[in-house]
């Protein structure tokens, strides 16, 4: 006889970019850059001037540079991200808290968007001063990735198959609580875009893409 399925829940290579051709404009959401490790988090309030896009190649810092092997980080990013840690394989024994407040392009951007393998939605990151720190976009990360999913997101999953992975992810999250009344409420508060990844978290660095010196690709593992 087999098992009832688990059932989920919903809420009510390149380091560089270098300019080809005019890039086409992205239908972009703006979404939040820090918050707690439970809810929705709330966006920055930004009072600087916009700079304008570069024009010529721009740079990802090193620390969020694409190495498939060995990342500049250590950062499962299902974390918040105070759990960063350097990977003493690519990076200095340890990451002063100054580095987080570098820019996190050379030269510097006021966005930024995150577009991963397989995942519906593009993440878009505010600046918190006049540009977009490496601060800025680990925590963008982290609270775009802490987005309840709606029941008809979940519906648009194509098979069964990643309806069921997705499915595991959550459960393997509120698993990993650190009690069982976390757990239950991990529970509660249902599916968010981070089980969408399906396991893969773990941090590989960021490559450029072909669309815009501002769109980067997300490389994540498991």
């Amino acid at each position: 006889m087999s098992s009832p399925k688990k059932q989920v829940r919903f809420n009510d290579d390149n380091i560089f970019y270098s300019p080809k051709t005019p890039s086409p404009t992205l239908s972009e959401s703006s979404l939040p850059s820090s918050g707690d490790s439970s809810g929705p988090c709330t966006p920055p309030q930004n009072n600087y001037p916009s700079l304008p896009l570069p024009d010529g190649p721009v740079a990802i810092h090193p620390l969020l540079a694409f190495h498939p092997h060995v990342p500049p980080i250590i950062y499962d990013t299902s974390l918040p991200p105070l759990t960063v840690a350097p990977n003493v394989h690519a990076s200095p024994l340890s990451l002063p808290p100054k580095v987080f407040d570098e820019p996190a392009t050379q030269p510097s951007m006021h966005t930024m968007t995150l577009i991963i393998d397989q995942f519906p939605w593009r993440l878009t990151v505010p600046p918190t001063k006049h540009y977009v720190s490496v601060r800025d976009l680990l925590e963008a990360l982290y609270c775009s990735l802490r987005h309840p999913v709606l029941p008809t997101e979940y519906k648009t999953l194509p098979t069964q198959a990643l309806k069921d992975e997705v499915s595991v992810a959550f459960h393997r999250r509120c698993g990993r609580a650190s009690s069982r009344e976390a757990a239950d409420e991990q529970y509660h508060r249902g599916v968010k875009r981070v089980d969408f990844l399906r396991g893969r978290t773990r941090f590989m660095g960021l490559s450029s893409t072909k669309v815009g010196p501002d769109v980067w690709t997300l490389n994540l593992a498991f």
